[in-house]
């Protein structure tokens, strides 16, 4: 009832609202992770995980690169719509993305094909993209180091605490030699997005008994897995960390659990971790 709801009502605001401040940014910094690192690039193969309404991440990095995408995702949630919408919107801001000249004309010319497909089986036709859909979240139907990039946004904070050490390994083995890992975690409380007047990691104030008996749910899970422990279990899985960019959030006047006495200040006020791993050759 919740995903149906949900998604009827943000189906209805992403077909005919504004796209979000900080979607253009998201481009933006992959472009920048191209520039740097040089992936992704023109023939290099991709899987977006949790790929939700729109492919956010795989549709813009294929705008700008001749690359081949898999689309994971464990919950149908794809809003064609939305995705024209926003692309609708973004081609008006083409010019101030950080692309040269000739990647933006080819952002433009595949922006204008896009929006005359009718349906998802179109796009992907269009694309050559492959949308896989395992609602058990099951990585292992995809042969070891056949990706080049893994990319995942507002996703990792909802897989399960007890499979994250499993799923990063998954990750890690399913990059070529030299293949990257980037990912952007939200660790906040994702209560603040429907109630403004709670700190951004309202959870610190619960011990995990508490928080198990009063507050987790499957409907929309988080797993409270902080910086220190996202930074080991890509470290653990073999991939080594090549850029960091943490946001932080004010913890004033929130009382922090004595369970979470054993983190670093700066570790308890994260909360937007932005990643970028390689695996080694």
């Amino acid at each position: 009832m919740y995903r149906q709801l949900g998604n009827t009502w943000g189906a209805r605001k992403r077909s005919a609202g504004r796209m979000p401040a900080y979607y253009p940014a998201r481009i933006n910094r992959m472009l920048r992770i191209a520039r740097t690192y040089g992936a992704p690039k023109d023939g290099d193969r991709l899987i977006e995980l949790g790929t939700g309404w729109l492919h956010w991440e795989a549709i813009t990095t294929r705008l700008f690169f001749d690359v081949r995408c898999t689309l994971f995702d464990v919950w149908d949630n794809r809003q064609i719509d939305g995705l024209k919408n926003y692309l609708g919107q973004l081609d008006g801001l083409i010019d101030q993305l950080d692309a040269s000249q000739a990647r933006r004309a080819r952002a433009r010319q595949l922006i204008s094909k896009i929006n005359a497909v009718r349906n998802y089986p179109e796009l992907y036709d269009l694309l050559s993209f492959e949308y896989v859909l395992d609602q058990r979240g099951n990585l292992s139907k995809f042969r070891p180091e056949s990706f080049d990039v893994a990319v995942s946004a507002g996703v990792l904070e909802h897989i399960y605490a007890k499979d994250a050490p499993a799923y990063v390994n998954r990750i890690a083995a399913l990059l070529k030699p030299g293949g990257y890992s980037i990912h952007s975690i939200n660790i906040r409380d994702h209560l603040y997005q429907y109630d403004r007047s709670v700190s951004r990691k309202q959870y610190l104030r619960y011990p995990p008994w508490i928080w198990g008996l009063c507050f987790e749910n499957d409907v929309q899970y988080i797993n409270r897995i902080q910086r220190p422990e996202w930074r080991g279990l890509f470290e653990e899985a073999g991939l080594a960390i090549v850029e960091e960019e943490v946001e932080s959030e004010d913890l004033s006047g929130l009382r922090i659990a004595a369970s979470y006495s054993h983190y670093a200040e700066a570790d308890l006020r994260c909360g937007g971790l932005k990643l970028v791993h390689r695996k080694s050759f």
